[in-house]
């Protein structure tokens, strides 16, 4: 019996397929021979090789047939078995396609388990950075309330809780615990050893002596007392005659005591001590702060004087200029006089002269007697007008130079000191902007008082043009004098 390798099943297939038609094959083909062998007597040499190949296929044929029945045979007897491992194979294949269906459910179980745990985990992470900023900012506000002397008596704990991580997170905390227990005891003031600054600058020991924010010191001598406040590097400063050493001391034994309370905790005394007298305003202005001055000294007196001068001025009744003509043209000049006995301007000079010259010389001969005295009249009625316009116009340059030369002095301070300290730089600052204050202020009601005074002269100035030109308009030519038509006619 022929062996079969059943482990190659391309192989397997092929030998199924071939096994038959090779038969088929070969009978197709000896089919002829067969036919022709059984007409044909066996006459010829061909014939009988023929007849013989056809025997041998006939053979081949059945052995074929045989080996094709022993290998159906084979394939019955494995087809079972096979059957069977086949079987076994698809069931451990579900098996693991459940096996793995419920790994996949098992991990997306835990998936969504981490998932979870995650938001859980972010959720504590948000909450513990939102307590940890409230911590912090409490930290700041317990730092600012606190009286100096115990905030720098609790330096270490504050530069503690500026630390980062979980070591600033219990410091923090460590703080608000604090504060809670501080409130607690919050039910008298609180007494506490230290140092202050004097009036003087000198640091005194003494004792502190705090109600809420607010703290008073007493020196152990008892030369300096009063409230605290901060002075510039921070250090507590003893503000002087705010409060006296028994007062103090008293409020320390708890007993009843009235000392002065400041709840803006220093900042009116700074409010107070920010705002210098007029004097001090001035000289913090520099140098060019006294031409300021003087040139507003001479345009207030110019203008005080100008004022005065044009304040005794009256205005001219409408009817004076028509009597004094009345009396010229009729020859009457004592009458004429009379009327500008109690006339209060400028343009009686003018009628007194046209009172001269009327009624004798020609009427253009006249108004050039009334022009020249106008012009006589004209500049002690302009005189201190300029000196108003000179301040008024060089006292913001004077306000500029200052400003220049307060900030030339600012960069001398800059390259000394840098930028790091403002006070340093104050005083420039301050003369370049108070020169530029201080002009402007004299500038502006010089400005105005100019235009108030200029505006007075120009009505008088147009009194007396309306004045002349009525006069010499209504003035009769004397007799005698030929007027330029008559003297052309002739």
């Amino acid at each position: 019996m022929m062996t079969r390798d059943f482990s190659n099943p391309s192989r397997f297939r092929s030998n199924r397929v071939a096994s038959p038609i090779l038969p088929c094959l070969i009978g197709i083909l000896a089919a002829p021979l067969l036919a022709v062998s059984q007409d044909a007597a066996p006459a010829d040499p061909e014939i009988a090789a023929y007849q013989k190949a056809a025997a041998t296929v006939e053979a081949d044929l059945a052995k074929e047939l045989e080996a094709l029945a022993a290998q159906r045979a084979t394939i019955a007897q494995e087809k079972p078995p096979l059957a069977r491992e086949t079987a076994t194979i698809a069931s451990e294949l579900r098996d693991k396609q459940r096996q793995s269906d419920l790994a996949n459910q098992s991990r997306d179980a835990l998936i969504h388990d981490l998932n979870s745990l995650s938001n859980r985990v972010r959720l504590w992470r948000d909450e513990r950075n939102y307590i940890d900023s409230l911590l912090s900012e409490h930290r700041k506000n317990y730092e600012a309330q606190l009286p100096l002397a115990e905030a720098l008596a609790q330096a270490e704990a504050f530069t503690a809780a500026d630390a980062a991580g979980d070591t600033g997170f219990e410091a923090r905390l460590a703080l608000a615990e604090q504060a809670i227990a501080r409130l607690a005891e919050t039910t008298g003031p609180r007494v506490r050893e230290g140092e202050a600054l004097g009036p003087d600058g000198v640091a005194r020991p003494g004792t502190f002596v705090s109600a809420g924010p607010v703290s008073w010191f007493v020196a152990a001598d008892s030369s300096v007392a009063g409230l605290v406040t901060a002075s510039r590097d921070l250090h507590p400063e003893v503000v002087p005659g705010t409060a006296s050493a028994g007062e103090i001391r008293s409020l320390a034994a708890g007993e009843s005591a009235r000392p002065a309370f400041d709840p803006t905790l220093g900042t009116a005394v700074a409010l107070d001590e920010a705002n210098p007298s007029l004097l001090e305003h001035f000289r913090a202005g520099g140098l060019w702060m006294y031409p300021i001055l003087i040139i507003a000294a001479i345009a207030t007196l110019a203008a005080i004087v100008k004022w005065l001068q044009l304040a005794r001025i009256r205005d001219l009744r409408p009817g004076v200029v028509r009597e004094v003509l009345a009396g010229v043209n009729a020859g009457d000049r004592e009458k004429a006089g009379r009327v500008l006995a109690g006339v209060k301007h400028p343009a009686r000079a003018l009628l007194e002269r046209g009172i001269e010259v009327g009624g004798r010389v020609p009427r253009d001969e006249v108004e050039e007697a009334l022009y020249e005295r106008f012009l006589e009249i004209l500049p002690p009625l302009q005189r201190g007008l300029p000196l108003v316009a000179i301040a008024s116009a060089t006292a913001p340059l004077l306000g500029l130079l200052g400003t220049v030369t307060g900030m030339i002095h600012t960069f001398e301070l800059i390259n000394i000191f840098g930028t790091g300290d403002a006070r340093s730089l104050a005083s420039g600052i301050s003369e370049a902007l108070i020169t530029t204050e201080f002009g402007l202020v004299v500038a502006i009601p010089a400005l105005i008082l100019h235009a108030l005074l200029s505006r007075k002269v120009q009505g008088i100035r147009s009194t007396m043009e309306l004045t002349s030109l009525a006069f010499v308009n209504g003035l009769k030519e004397p007799a005698g004098v030929a007027t330029p038509a008559t003297a052309n006619h002739g």
